[in-house]
């Protein structure tokens, strides 16, 4: 253990540097803030009942009108409040100016101050130029009032969090009007203030702004609220006196416009506060007795490094696949301390950066772990190679989908340099005849992975792809992982041949291959000449055809003042039906004709699995309906499943089985189209019917192309290529189909289709 950590003391000493950096500089202040948001949000309690807002809203700027008012109509709302008896009544606005127009307002407003009780006054701490200025209420004012500073400690975003229990110009000398407040009820709150010391003006400036003991604001639930009434029901007496008895009574503007607001945390729903509701969240926290204060920088400090020490320690010990999970831990670990230590000690550790550094450790210690390894596989490689190249017989080696990895130079020399290509196929290295039967070596791979043994053959004959045959004993060993998984082979060939009888077989195969090539060159011929022959009689078949349907399709239209008598519209009918299932038939022949031809083309996509069964069901319902066939689909998959096939075909594929189900179906019948996601992760479709189902011997020449299975006598109209069809258009789109059938209840065709 002692040497597992000695290793980490350099990713140690740079994870220190980088707690250091990112905590002096406050670097991630933004991802803190809102965590810091986040966690009061969290540990939010409700509004205190003991604090009544009386507020300059919209109603009662309209019923007394425009702002400012004259100050008797403050003096008046002061006698109705101390009738009350509050605990104190503090009043949010600035009187730093006397009304020369009314000074009997004046005179008015001093005395309801001095007889009102215990009444609070703001002084403000402004700009002025490019000084501070201290803005006190008039003399006549602050002599019968008690003030209190009313500014807020605003963050780098702009957000008020904070509060400065004492502050002014020099000296902290005001108390913050919520605990100017709070002391009328608890007088020794001005003797002991809790919160971070910042201290009395440092600087030692006259003029500087000093402020001490600062706290964060725990702010309220959002879901509670202060009580709050309209200052002209208080004056109209709409109010009764039991709200403000025994009450803090905050009185300030509130209406929009009037005064600049503030943007609270997201602990108040991310809403502008007014000064007046920054005083209530102040007092509401001193009544509560809960302040946050920031951890000091030495502390955050410490923390920081013993939780990044811890996580490169627990790195060490923990096994390499459990690196993730550590580091994980110890950031989501370092969130939880923060939210516990602001809970339960009154203190905030601001997790950012470390859980940044903590995650850090991660590719750190990846690196040097991948580091090591690549020497390790490098060694390794260089020793296989060199053990390889060492051996007398030819050693290939493929990866899982066949493509050549490496030859040895005996194979080089065997199989020819040439064929050392990027992604040339095993199967184009030889082939093998052995045990009676020609194999490729694919097939010699795949027969050895399903024994999960090497496959030896001793004395078989080689041909190799430039047309060389070797008599030689051949060996393919499958290579799997440790999750079982195939990895590829090693194939080991022990040449057995003279070099003579190479030159006669290697021209006895050129031969062989001449005639190969003629036979498959007129196979091509006569496939493209079939093709176009259906192509040139298709379109001479349906041209007339489909003006045959269109004139049955006319004939098949009411006239009113011409009808037809029923006969000929029967034979209508019958000339639109048969019209119909000949060009199905000449469209199924034609694709039959393109498949067989490897001519048909795919246009392969994404398709919504919703959308193509809303289509299907909705194309075959008009069919299932004379009959009386309930089509229904069951357990569907979510919405948003895809596969990845020709919409068309796709299509073309569940019509089939659907027309299938319902044609052979017995009336009053039920159609169920399920689907469902199989172990390796294909979409099935299945078709499920009440018809008679089908036998074993059925089963077997069901998917054969014109085989309509005896029912070319039930009077069902059908071609017995359909089925032919979607099986072969299925497995065009990387798909396979299948059927399930008990006699005398019914069959279930299913098709599967890649996913998207």
């Amino acid at each position: 253990m002692p040497r597992r950590l000695s290793k980490q003391t350099p990713i140690a000493l740079i994870l220190a540097a980088a707690i250091v950096t990112l905590t002096w500089t406050d670097a991630a202040w933004r991802l803190d803030r809102w965590l810091y948001d986040a966690c009061l949000t969290w540990l939010a309690k409700p509004a205190s009942a003991d604090i009544v807002i009386v507020e300059v809203d919209q109603r009662s700027l309209g019923t007394l009108g425009r702002w400012p008012w004259p100050r008797d109509i403050h003096a008046k709302l002061l006698r109705k409040l101390a009738a009350a008896r509050p605990t104190a009544i503090a009043l949010d606005f600035v009187f730093s100016e006397a009304d020369a127009e009314h000074p009997e307002a004046d005179a008015e407003l001093s005395m309801a101050l001095r007889n009102s009780g215990p009444v609070i006054l703001p002084v403000i701490i402004e700009s002025n130029a490019d000084s501070l200025v201290e803005t006190l209420p008039i003399a006549s004012f602050r002599s019968a009032a008690i003030l209190g500073h009313a500014n807020l400690e605003i963050d780098k975003d702009g957000v008020g969090r904070g509060l400065l229990l004492w502050s002014g110009l020099g000296a902290a000398r005001w108390p913050a009007m919520a605990l100017a407040a709070y002391a009328v009820r608890y007088p020794d709150a001005l003797k002991a203030s809790t919160g971070a010391r910042t201290g009395n003006n440092p600087a030692g400036v006259a003029t500087g702004l000093a402020g001490d003991y600062r706290v964060g604001l725990p702010f309220y639930d959002t879901s509670t609220d202060f009580v709050r009434v309209s200052y002209a029901d208080v004056l109209s007496g709409a109010v009764a006196d039991q709200v403000f008895q025994d009450k803090f009574v905050l009185v300030g503007l509130t209406a929009a416009g009037i005064e600049r607001e503030l943007p609270a945390p997201l602990a108040v729903g991310n809403r502008p506060l007014s000064g007046v509701e920054f005083v209530a969240a102040g007092l509401d926290a001193l009544l509560k007795q809960k302040f946050w204060q920031e951890l000091p920088w030495l502390w955050q400090c410490g923390v920081a490094l013993l939780l990044t020490g811890l996580t490169v320690g627990a790195g060490a010990w923990a096994p390499a696949r459990w690196l993730p999970l550590v580091v994980a831990a110890f950031a989501v670990g370092t969130v939880v301390l923060s939210l516990l230590l602001l809970a339960f000690g009154g203190y905030w550790f601001a997790p950012a950066a470390t859980v940044t550094v903590v995650f850090l450790s991660y590719p750190l210690r990846s690196w040097r772990q991948f580091e090591k390894l690549l020497q390790s596989l490098f060694a390794e490689r260089k020793r296989a190679y060199i053990t390889l190249n060492a051996i007398v017989d030819a050693v290939v080696t493929t990866r899982d989908n066949g493509e050549i990895d490496f030859m040895n130079s005996r194979a080089l020399d065997m199989f020819g340099p040439k064929l050392l290509e990027a992604g040339r196929n095993i199967d184009q290295l030889f082939s093998a005849q052995a045990g009676g039967k020609l194999w490729l070596p694919s097939e010699l791979i795949a027969e050895s992975r399903s024994g999960n043994a090497p496959l030896k053959f001793e004395h078989c004959r080689l041909t190799v792809s430039d047309q060389q045959s070797v008599t030689a004993n051949l060996v393919v060993a499958p290579l799997f992982g440790s999750q079982g998984e195939a990895l590829g082979a090693v194939i080991t060939v022990n040449d057995l041949s003279e070099r003579m009888l190479m030159a006669k077989l290697l021209l006895k195969k050129a031969e062989e291959f001449s005639e190969i090539r003629e036979s498959m060159d007129r196979v091509e011929q006569m496939s493209t000449a079939k093709s176009q022959f259906m192509a040139q009689i298709g379109h001479e078949l349906r041209t007339p055809l489909n003006a045959v349907i269109g004139f049955a399709q006319l004939l098949q239209m009411e006239d009113p003042e011409h009808p037809l008598a029923a006969e000929h519209l029967e034979a209508a009918n019958e000339i639109f039906k048969a019209g119909m299932h000949l060009l199905n038939l000449i469209n199924d022949l034609l694709d039959l004709a393109r498949i067989e031809s490897g001519k048909l083309s795919l246009n392969l996509t994404t398709v919504e699995l919703t959308t193509l069964l809303d289509d299907c069901l909705a194309w075959i319902a008009p069919l299932a309906n004379p009959n009386a066939i309930v089509v229904e689909l069951a357990n569907p998959l979510a919405p948003t499943t895809c596969l990845y096939a020709d919409a068309g075909r796709a299509k073309q594929v569940l019509l089939n089985f659907l027309s299938n189900a319902v044609k052979y179906n017995r009336p009053g019948g039920r159609v169920v189209v399920s689907t469902q996601t199989t172990d390796a992760g294909y979409v099935r479709i299945a078709v499920t019917d009440t018809g008679p189902g089908l036998s074993t011997a059925q089963l077997d020449r069901l998917f054969k192309s014109f085989e309509r299975l005896d029912a070319e006598h039930s009077g069902i109209e059908g071609t017995g290529i359909g089925l032919a069809i979607a099986k072969q258009l299925t497995e065009l789109m990387a798909g396979r189909v299948g059927v399930s059938s008990i006699p005398e209840v019914g069959s279930t065709f299913w098709a599967e289709f890649p996913p998207a």
